[in-house]
């Protein structure tokens, strides 16, 4: 409120607040600011504070609670009494033990969280014996955990909740290290097996590339060759340049590039085998 007064009280939206929370830290809030029935008999201004406090749809909530009394004239208890009517309405007993024993440990929720939150749940409850009550609900109602199955082998005597809540913290935090620790050592081997199969991985690695390629060389090399041009992608008989006259022996049937013949070269003025050569390569 000021640089003087000690604490922050923050607003309270019924929308995103819960009532009886707020109204303790506003309570707490009044006693370290030293603003109580002496200091404030008639309770003005600490129904001032708590107005002020209220956000604007909240504010015309606690207005609408008192009509036909305006709010600003209200005294505080009775804003405090019409507040309290309409957010803790009175429950029925046995509902809210249902509430209780319907209570299951959520996903992800501490063995600590989850006995704190079923301890809540038994503020409504009326139990004659909270303590037990609370210790059976809170082993029962456990996730299926192995802390699970090691409370249930504990010896009843002495056994209370707090015992039970750090057993299973402390059995969790065990299994937990254990696991991380495992793990480390499994990554850690498995990162030495391939520092020292790395040397035999290359050696594999490098042997497969040659023997797939000595594999193309020979497939290529096993296919017959066309004897009118000299490639392996058609038959002889196949073949369009069968009638192409030969520039090195002058003999009809096959190009100079397959010449059979030792006789030097003669050029007979044409030049169909170039053309030929330029159509077979990449075409054929």
């Amino acid at each position: 409120m000021s640089s003087g007064l000690f604490g922050i009280l923050t607003s309270f939206d019924h929308n995103e607040h819960e009532w009886k929370t707020y109204k303790s830290r506003l309570t707490q809030w009044f006693v370290a600011n030293d603003i109580t029935d002496v200091t404030d008999a008639t309770g003005t201004k600490r129904r001032a504070i708590l107005l002020s406090a209220l956000t604007e749809g909240t504010y015309r909530l606690a207005a609408d609670l008192v009509l036909p009394k305006d709010v600003q004239t209200v005294p505080y208890d009775d804003i405090i009494t019409s507040l309290d009517t309409h957010f803790n309405p009175k429950r029925v007993g046995f509902s809210e033990r249902h509430n209780f024993y319907a209570a299951v440990q959520r996903q992800g929720e501490t063995h600590s969280q989850w006995a704190a939150r079923l301890r809540g749940l038994t503020s409504l409850c009326a139990f004659k014996n909270v303590e037990e009550t609370l210790l059976d609900r809170f082993i029962m109602g456990m996730r299926a955990c192995y802390e699970k199955e090691k409370l249930y082998a504990q010896d009843l005597t002495g056994l209370t909740l707090g015992k039970a809540v750090e057993y299973a913290e402390n059995v969790a935090t065990a299994r937990a290290a254990a696991t991380a620790s495992a793990s480390g050592a499994g990554a850690a081997a498995a990162a030495a097996g391939a520092a020292t199969l790395d040397p035999l991985l290359k050696i594999s690695r490098s042997t497969s590339a040659h023997k797939g390629q000595a594999a193309a060389k020979s497939s290529r090399l096993a296919k017959p060759k066309c004897t009118t041009c000299g490639y392996t992608n058609h038959k002889t008989a196949e073949c369009q340049y069968s009638d192409y006259v030969c520039k090195k022996c002058n003999v009809k049937g096959h190009l100079r590039r397959v010449c059979p013949s030792k006789v030097n070269y003669v050029d007979n003025g044409a030049d169909d085998e170039d053309f030929g050569d330029d159509v077979l390569t990449g075409q054929y």
